[in-house]
C-alpha cells in the first residue's frame, strides 16, 4: 500500500508542477514557492478521496486548495489579478487532469512514466498555443484598417504599422507604403508581372516609376506609384493622406502578418 501511495503522490506532484509552470507561462510571471504549493496540493489530492465526503464538500475543498496554491505561487496585488490567476489555474487543472483522465480511460491505470509523458505533451501543446496567441495579440495591436483610392478603384485592406519600413522616394522624399502583390492586382486590375516585365506599361501608372531598394524587400528595383487617397483608420480614428506613394513588395508578408499593406514608420 505504501508503494501505491508513493506513486500516486509522485503523479500528483508531477501534474501540479506542470499546472503551476503553465500558469506562470500564461501570465508571464515566474512562480515562487512552487514546491510548497505543489506539495500541499498533492497531499490534499492524495488523501481527499479517502474520506467519504459529499461531492460538494470535495469541490469546495479543491477550490480552497486552488486559492491557497495560487496565493502561494504567484504575486497577487489586487482582486482582479487574483481572479485571473485563479481562473487560469483552475482551467489548466481541468486541461491536465482531463488529458490524464482521457488516457486512463483509453489504456487503464497509468504508470508514473506515462503521466510524465502525458503532462509533457500537454505542456508543449499549451505553451505552443500561448505562444501563437501572444504573437496574434502582438500583431493585432499594430494592425489598422486601410482604404486605398486610386482612379476609379477603392480597395479596403488590413494594414500593419511596420517600424522596419523606412523606404522613401528618392525624388520627393515621401514615405512609401508597401502593398502586397494581391493588393496591387486589386488596385490596378491586372497581374503585377505585366508591370514588372513591361516597364513602359508601369510608367503609365500615376507617378509610376522604379526606385532602388535595399534589405527591406530584397535587392533590386521596386515599382512605385501614387494613390489618390490613403485612409488609415486605427482605434476609430481616421487619417486621410492625399497622393500617398505605394510600393509593390514581392515579399510574402501578407501571410505572416495577415495584412496586405505595410504602413511606413513615419505614418505610425
Amino acid at each position: 500500500m505504501e508503494v501505491v501511495i508513493e506513486y500516486v503522490l509522485l503523479q500528483n506532484l508531477i501534474i501540479n508542477y506542470f499546472i503551476i509552470s503553465c500558469c506562470g507561462a500564461m501570465f508571464k510571471v515566474k512562480a515562487k514557492l512552487w514546491i510548497v504549493s505543489d506539495f500541499l496540493g498533492s497531499v490534499i489530492a492524495l488523501f481527499l478521496p479517502i474520506f467519504n465526503f459529499p461531492v460538494y464538500i470535495k469541490i469546495i475543498v479543491m477550490l480552497l486548495v486552488a486559492i491557497i496554491m495560487v496565493s502561494i505561487s504567484f504575486p497577487i496585488k489586487s482582486f482582479k489579478e487574483f481572479a485571473f490567476y485563479g481562473f487560469g489555474f483552475i482551467f489548466l487543472t481541468f486541461v491536465f487532469g482531463g488529458a490524464n483522465a482521457l488516457v486512463t480511460m483509453w489504456f487503464g491505470s497509468l504508470s508514473t512514466l506515462i503521466v510524465c509523458v502525458v503532462c509533457l505533451v500537454t505542456y508543449i501543446c499549451v505553451k505552443s498555443f500561448l505562444k501563437r496567441l501572444a504573437k496574434r495579440r502582438a500583431i493585432s495591436s499594430f494592425t489598422c484598417s486601410v482604404q486605398i483610392a486610386c482612379k476609379d478603384k477603392i480597395v479596403e485592406e488590413v494594414g500593419y504599422i511596420d517600424s522596419a519600413n523606412v523606404l522613401y522616394d528618392p525624388v520627393t522624399s515621401a514615405p512609401i507604403v508597401l502593398i502586397s502583390k494581391e493588393v496591387f492586382s486589386k488596385i490596378v486590375g491586372e497581374d503585377y508581372l505585366f508591370y514588372l516585365l513591361k516597364k513602359e506599361k508601369a510608367k503609365k501608372l500615376p507617378y509610376g516609376h522604379f526606385v532602388n531598394v535595399g534589405s527591406a524587400v530584397g535587392d533590386g528595383k521596386m515599382l512605385v506609384f501614387m494613390a489618390d487617397k490613403l485612409t488609415i483608420t486605427e482605434k476609430g480614428r481616421a487619417r486621410v493622406l492625399d497622393h500617398a506613394l505605394l510600393g509593390l513588395s514581392l515579399s510574402n508578408f501578407s501571410k505572416t502578418l495577415n495584412a496586405g499593406v505595410l504602413i511606413h514608420s513615419e505614418l505610425a
